[in-house]
């Protein structure tokens, strides 16, 4: 499969990935970058969500890479990795964070230490709301540990989350362009998170520099909107296990049978795996026991600790 696209053109620094098992797929990633020449991406396919296979790759190579994720398509999502670029050890730890940002990608060494300068800390407790909705928030949010999502919904309404935002990615894009009011709610989802505030007026000098940035997050804000119709239309056309196995799928290993989850979701509550899958704590509760009746996942002392990618992905086919 190395050197083989979707379209069938030959490229070294290109896997396609879909239908192979997913407990080859780390093998193969693993073989191609080690055959990659210096300083050349790869780009692997997939057509399931691929956290997990990227997560044994920063396992394996921790901030050797940055990793942009992209839905080109349903079915089909392509993740390059590109190594990363200047004197890591000399910049600041804020620094070299920002630098594994995908949407800083080619940015010269001092902006980095410029953006670190103007970043401003703030640290939240699960359930905090980082930004209200409709709220002046004249930042760029970057996460720096732990996941924020985006949600709609208020103490009388069932809320609903939109998508996760995970360490390295953006919010607030939108309302950077538009200089609007924030259209929903960033709120803490794992046990704590980190997060660092770009003012707007710093982002608009560097990006005066470096018209690539704009671009960067034009993109950004492309690959959200997907993620949110791909939410809403799951939502909305699937049955609740099918939902509840498409929420927990990016926590899942790409190891055969049942084996460990992402670490991540064993601070993860019914709670809010319901508003993930656009349900109710009681509704979700139910399927997850079903689930684990299938072998498909086991709890220890209530949390979710094992799943097994491939049956989770058998279900959502067989329920779509």
């Amino acid at each position: 499969m190395l050197g083989e696209n979707v379209t069938g053109v030959t490229n070294p620094s290109e896997i396609d990935l879909r239908g192979l098992p997913a407990w080859d797929r780390p093998t193969l990633v693993r073989e191609a970058l080690d055959r990659l020449p210096s300083g050349a991406s790869l780009t692997f396919i997939t057509e399931h969500e691929p956290r997990g296979l990227s997560a044994r790759v920063v396992q394996e190579h921790p901030e050797r890479y940055v990793i942009e994720t992209r839905r080109v398509a349903r079915g089909i999502w392509r993740v390059s990795m590109t190594p990363r670029e200047g004197r890591e050890g000399e910049r600041n730890p804020l620094a070299q964070a920002l630098a594994g940002c995908a949407a800083f990608t080619g940015l010269n060494e001092p902006v980095f230490n410029e953006l670190a300068a103007s970043a401003i800390p703030q640290t939240g407790r699960r359930g905090q709301t980082l930004v209200a909705e409709n709220s002046e928030w004249p930042y760029i949010g970057v996460v720096t540990e732990g996941i924020v999502v985006r949600a709609k919904g208020h103490e009388t309404d069932r809320e609903r989350i939109l998508y996760e935002i995970l360490p390295l990615e953006l919010f607030g894009v939108a309302e950077y362009f538009d200089r609007g009011l924030s259209n929903a709610r960033i709120v803490v989802f794992s046990k704590t998170a980190r997060i660092v505030k770009l003012p707007w007026d710093v982002v608009t000098e560097i990006a005066s520099r470096y018209p690539q940035l704009t671009n960067a997050l034009g993109v950004v804000i492309a690959q959200r909107l997907r993620q949110m119709n791909d939410t809403l239309t799951a939502q909305g056309a699937l049955p609740i296990l099918a939902r509840i196995a498409r929420v927990l799928v990016p926590y899942s290993m790409p190891e055969r049978g049942l084996v460990q989850a992402n670490a991540a979701l064993a601070t993860v509550t019914q709670s809010q795996i319901a508003a993930a899958a656009g349900t109710v704590k009681e509704v979700a509760a139910r399927a997850i026991a079903e689930l684990e009746s299938r072998d498909i996942l086991r709890r220890e002392h209530g949390h979710i600790r094992l799943l097994d990618r491939q049956k989770l992905l058998e279900l959502i086919r067989e329920l779509s």
